[in-house]
Order: C-alpha cells, then structure tokens, then sequence
C-alpha cells in the first residue's frame, strides 16, 4: 500500500476531507502542515459540539474577566495561569454545573479558551506556511 494520509468527516453540515499522497518528493514538513491544517479543523468543531452540553459562552466571558485585554507581561501571564488552577476558579466553575465528572470537562474548557485568550498557541500552521515560503525562496 503507497503511503498516504486520509482524513474526512461528515457530522451534520460539517464535511470535511484533507488527503496527501506521500511522494518520494514529500518531505516530514509537507505532513506536518498537512496534520496542523487537521488539528486546526478538529479544534474549532470541539467547541462548537461542546456547545450542546456545556456553556462555552459564558466560559468565554469568564475567560474575558480573568484575561487582561492587550499585551501582557510574564507577570501578568503566571498570575492569570496561577488562578485558572485556584480554589475560587474552582466555585466558579461549580456554578456551571455541580456534577463531579462534567466540572472536570468544564476545567478544561475553561483552561483552553484562557490559554487562547492569554495567545498561548500551540504551532500554528501560517508560522510554518511562512517558513515554507521562506524556504522555497532560497531553493
């Protein structure tokens, strides 16, 4: 079997299909982004199912509370992460729910869209098209 990678969904009206044919040519960095541009497509539909069961907006406005608008310094940031983890997120999060195993869901709901809030990203795929771009400039 050649090598390749596959993915497609279709949930709802949400369809998706990203496929690569890995050639001699394809080099570790051509999956990468292809994996990215994937996991960029997974993280923004996670929220929007979520919705149905969990109250992502009023995480978010939370989120909005705790999270400083504009640039932050270090200071600002380990403050921010130091409460996300605190006893008084905790009672507030319980707010949402008091069901043990849905709070933890809720903690992590909450944990991600402040990470995002504070621009804490994980590898982005435009970083890695400029990169690329870069890359084959110089070629």
């Amino acid at each position: 079997m050649e090598e390749h990678i596959n993915f497609s969904a279709k949930y709802k009206s949400w369809v998706v299909v990203k496929k690569m044919k890995v050639e001699d040519e394809i080099e570790d960095v051509d999956v990468s982004r292809l994996l990215l541009s994937i996991r960029d497509t997974l993280d923004s539909k996670i929220f929007e199912f979520l919705e149905e069961d969990f109250d992502v907006k009023g995480l978010e406005r939370e989120a909005d509370e705790l999270v400083p608008p504009g640039r932050l310094k270090e200071e600002q940031i380990a403050a921010v992460l130091k409460a996300v983890n605190s006893p008084k997120t905790t009672k507030m999060l319980k707010g949402f729910t008091e069901e043990k195993l849905k709070l933890e869901v809720y903690k992590r709901l909450y944990t991600e869209i402040v990470l995002q809030k504070l621009k804490l990203k994980t590898m982005e795929i435009k970083v890695l098209d400029k990169y690329l771009d870069d890359k084959n400039r110089r070629l």
